[in-house]
């Protein structure tokens, strides 16, 4: 706090704040949000250096930790959080009311770009001798906590294979930022997670303790990925982590970064700006975003309208 109030001496009063929802520290969401900040703050810099003092307004964003897509989607709706970033899937059943957004349509949800592929994975120990996903019935199980889209996203390929939680043998309800501890001291024997490549909580589970990647496949999969526009295909590369040495195939869903109707044209178009016109620095930020293709990020897994300060700048560059 102590070095952000000094970064901000001389600004404060011409300086306009936001805050970006993230997930649990070591996920790929909160490095997403704060590689926002990062730009956005490498910009002011920049244009500061280019301009006289106090001719133009300074934006502050701050990219907390949090519970994960659904949390930031309530707290956009609340007006408490301008931005967030939120799974594919869970910004679609939010803008068209459905599943667990059923009754609560939030039809002026907005999207800004897509970031990275999020596959949804079950890691357990070897010895627990889980080969697929019905397998985790009897076991102890992370299934998510509540307000996460991998919580969310788990119920319904529970629901898809027609399991409930009393198939487990406990159903734990661990932060990302928990689940590898937990897994490696035999608290849980298995953990779901959905998240993009490479994961910080990951790699220290596989690294640390005798666990293993599962495969999430066969009919009530494939009929999920039919029906639904917002789920994909999707595989693990073999190697990434230790112990997995074979691709593993599941599904997934992709990072999208959002906002609402309510957040101004000019601030959207500055973090979508500061993002793109950075772009090779952005991509450096984190492994998971190393591929990324500007083009596909205006377009892939967007559900909602796009945010008019988001079209202008994406026209300007002509895509």
């Amino acid at each position: 706090i102590l070095v952000a109030s000094l970064s901000l001496t001389g600004v404060a009063k011409s300086a306009e704040f936001f805050t970006i929802g993230t997930g649990g520290p070591t996920g790929v969401y909160f490095q997403t949000g704060n590689a926002i900040c990062k730009m956005l703050h490498k910009s002011a810099i920049s244009a500061e250096h280019g301009r006289k003092k106090g001719t133009a307004k300074a934006y502050r964003c701050t990219a907390p930790s949090t519970g994960g897509s659904n949390y930031n989607i309530g707290q956009i709706v609340a007006g408490e959080f301008q931005f967030g970033v939120a799974q594919s899937d869970w910004q679609y059943h939010a803008v068209n009311g459905s599943s667990k957004w059923e009754g609560k349509q939030y039809s002026d949800l907005r999207a800004v770009f897509s970031v990275h592929n999020e596959p949804f994975q079950i890691w357990a120990r070897k010895k627990a001798k889980v080969k697929d996903f019905a397998g985790l019935k009897g076991k102890t199980v992370n299934i998510g906590n509540p307000g996460s889209g991998q919580r969310a996203t788990m119920e319904v390929v529970m629901e898809s294979f027609g399991m409930k939680m009393s198939d487990f043998s406990l159903a734990a309800e661990l932060k990302g930022s928990e689940m590898a501890q937990a897994i490696c001291d035999g608290k849980i024997e298995a953990m779901i997670y959905t998240v993009g490549h490479p994961a910080a909580a990951v790699k220290e589970a596989a690294s640390s303790c005798d666990v293993q990647l599962v495969s999430v496949k066969g009919a009530p999969i494939d009929k999920l990925i039919k029906d639904n526009s917002f789920y994909r295909v999707a595989e693990v590369p073999g190697g990434m982590y230790a112990g997995s040495p074979n691709k593993t195939t599941t599904f997934g869903v992709g990072a999208t970064v959002i906002t609402s109707a309510d957040v101004s044209e000019k601030v959207v178009y500055t973090i979508v700006k500061a993002t793109f016109d950075n772009f090779s620095d952005f991509k450096k930020l984190h492994p998971a975003f190393k591929n990324l293709n500007e083009k596909q990020m205006i377009k892939d897994g967007l559900s909602a309208p796009l945010h008019p300060g988001a079209i202008k700048y994406y026209k300007e560059r002509g895509w």
